[in-house]
């Protein structure tokens, strides 16, 4: 494996694909508004699914995995300068690799592979092992052209009142002041997320001394949070949203003209943090623009 002794670097993921070319590109443009340098990481598993074991890989899998990320160092080329891009290969599957890298780095990019099957179980080996065990923040970049965030595409945070939500709202309003762009929190409740009522109960009607009271917690909820981004960038504009629906849907539908999502993670241990929250797991899989997921 190479290893960089650096600690303010991005990590992208990169295997050839029209995906990992998207996440390449968003990366490089990060890492030159942030002033950081760009790490381009490739893995070729070795041995392979068990096959190999305990032989010498007919082919030096470190030189084809750094000859991969090559190519996508060229990408990033295009807005970096060669000094500011390293090439890093691991023998070693994707996931472990992106990883293992992200103990030195501020921030990993993974692309999102397209919905077909395929892309599904792609998203499940790699996207989603790397959102659950990195070190650092994750963004999750869709495949094909993806704007910036900026005064006609806001970044936008999901809140939920915890802990894990404020720390998402912060570094929302960083970056929000960072790229110029207007911040958008949204709070969301309906039945079975303020209840966690299911099955025969969850179509059940909520009388109006109900809704008014989870209403009122959502603005109140979502009012702290913005109290929060602009106790740290008072000038930065800030807009506060509350639906009566699914928080996935409500952020995915909603986000559909930001520059970024934001959403936070609880940090889970164990083999709970490999079953992502439904709301991360639905976000990361539908939205059309990029999602950082913000570790604790």
């Amino acid at each position: 494996m190479d290893t960089v002794p650096t600690t303010h670097s991005i990590v992208v993921g990169f295997d050839g694909s029209p995906a990992a070319e998207s996440a390449v590109d968003w990366a490089a443009t990060q890492a030159r508004q942030r002033g950081v340098g760009l790490r381009v990481v490739a893995a070729i598993p070795w041995p392979y699914n068990g096959i190999g074991m305990g032989a010498a890989a007919p082919f030096d899998p470190h030189q084809l995995a750094r000859d991969l990320a090559a190519d996508g160092q060229k990408r990033a080329l295009k807005v970096l300068d060669e000094s500011d891009v390293t090439v890093i290969g691991h023998a070693d599957n994707a996931a472990n690799a992106l990883v293992d890298e992200s103990e030195s780095a501020d921030l990993v990019v993974v692309g999102h592979p397209s919905r077909s099957r395929l892309g599904q179980i792609f998203i499940g080996s790699v996207v989603y092992g790397v959102v659950a065990h990195s070190k650092c923040d994750v963004a999750v970049v869709p495949d094909g052209n993806v704007v910036l965030p900026g005064p006609r595409h806001p970044v936008m945070v999901g809140v939920d009142g915890s802990d894990a939500a404020l720390k998402a709202v912060d570094r929302a309003a960083q970056e929000a002041h960072r790229w110029g762009a207007p911040l958008e929190i949204v709070q969301t409740w309906f039945l079975s997320t303020v209840t966690g009522w299911s099955g025969a109960l969850a179509g059940t009607t909520i009388v109006d001394e109900d809704a008014d009271f989870f209403g009122k917690a959502a603005r109140e909820s979502v009012a702290k949070a913005a109290a929060e981004a602009k106790s740290l960038h008072e000038d930065l504009a800030v807009e506060t949203l509350v639906f009566e629906e699914h928080p996935a849907r409500a952020l995915v539908d909603t986000s559909k003209k930001a520059g970024l999502l934001v959403v936070g993670s609880r940090g889970l241990g164990g083999f709970e943090r490999l079953l992502l929250g439904s709301v991360s797991r639905y976000v990361i899989q539908h939205a059309t623009v990029p999602v950082l997921v913000v570790r604790r």
